[in-house]
């Protein structure tokens, strides 16, 4: 979870959190709230540790692979992380100081007004993407549970019913983070209210929210830093190979259209793969598994990723690292109430 560690003294966490907590998980944890030039004396009065605990989490990380130093700055002991980027050019040694350095957080399919919606743990990415410095986060599609007429058991498993509760649950609901802009494209739940009567989700919600961004019904584009990103929804059941579907989807494309980075909303997966030189990311939801899925037996991942890319100034990516964060059935609230009564809108001014 992300930001589980900032209510909870770290040491009575290991103790007593192992046996349900597995220690990749815990590591993940800690990686995620370090950051680059976070003096170390923050980190440990935060937690109530000692020099000689801080260096045995760091060993700890080591081991799972996540290598964490710690460096002088300005006279102060700071945080570096050393991050395992992944090479796509190895033709030449590359310096990665000569790079571009991008980083942007990629969310999907939040279809609010529905009963598994997972909001406090959207609220948690945002959080995270805040403390990160991310100016940009990336939704693909189904931001609301959208209405169908021909599925007679959708409105049991609402809570939001019809275009002006679910549109106003977004405007009113969505995380509002200083310095963040959401660029979004609608799915097919969004569509529904367009097909019912002509009403636009992305007319309201991007009028009375200027952080959020539209970029188009079921597919967008944008550039940033010269690389080129293509955000999709596309229709249709999920296969039986995660990866079927999301490799299908690029070799549909022409050459001359292919993005460098594909982000592939709707299947509620989560998988990260290069394909036809083209870095691939079918992006998990926050909505907990609903009736449609259990009966359909088709799984579903609850997360984000975070995307670190470095590339040169023609928009080619050189190293390119997926960062997934997945949450675990736990973390999940499944009573309708719960998410809906408690939950506060995420405001960082």
């Amino acid at each position: 979870m992300v930001n589980k560690m900032e209510d909870k003294n770290i040491k009575g966490e290991v103790q007593s959190e192992q046996p349900k907590d597995t220690t990749v998980q815990y590591v993940n944890r800690v990686y995620r709230y370090i950051k680059n030039g976070m003096a170390i004396e923050e980190f440990m009065a935060k937690f109530h540790i000692s020099l000689n605990e801080l260096n045995g989490i760091l060993e700890l990380c080591k081991l799972y692979g996540k290598n964490v130093e710690v460096v002088e700055k300005n006279g102060v002991q700071v945080f570096s992380k050393m991050i395992n980027r992944i090479a796509v050019n190895n033709k030449f040694a590359l310096n990665p100081n000569n790079l571009i350095h991008t980083e942007i957080c990629v969310v999907s399919d939040t279809h609010f007004g529905n009963i598994h919606q997972q909001l406090h743990l959207l609220n948690q990415i945002y959080q995270e993407a805040f403390n990160r410095g991310i100016t940009t986060v990336l939704h693909c599609g189904d931001m609301v549970d959208g209405n169908y007429p021909n599925r007679p058991e959708q409105p049991r498993q609402q809570f939001l019913h019809g275009f002006d509760e679910q549109v106003g649950y977004v405007v009113d609901m969505y995380p509002e983070v200083r310095g963040i802009t959401t660029k979004y494209i609608l799915g097919s739940h969004d569509e529904t209210h367009y097909k019912n009567g002509q009403a636009t989700v992305n007319q309201w919600v991007s009028r009375c929210r200027k952080d959020m961004e539209y970029l188009g019904q079921d597919y967008g584009s944008l550039d940033i830093n010269g690389v080129k990103i293509f955000m999709d929804h596309p229709g249709g059941g999920s296969a039986a190979s995660v990866s079927y579907k999301p490799q299908k989807r690029i070799e549909i494309l022409e050459s001359s259209y292919k993005p460098k980075i594909l982000l592939i909303g709707h299947y509620h997966k989560s998988y990260a793969f290069v394909y036809r030189n083209v870095r691939g990311i079918a992006v998990p939801c926050f909505c907990d598994k609903t009736q449609f899925q259990q009966k359909q037996g088709l799984s579903n991942a609850v997360g984000a990723y975070f995307l670190s890319i470095y590339s040169d100034t023609k928009g080619n990516i050189q190293y390119f690292e997926p960062e997934e964060v997945l949450f675990k059935p736990s973390d999940m609230w499944e009573e309708a109430g719960k998410d809906r009564n408690k939950v506060k809108k995420l405001v960082i001014k």
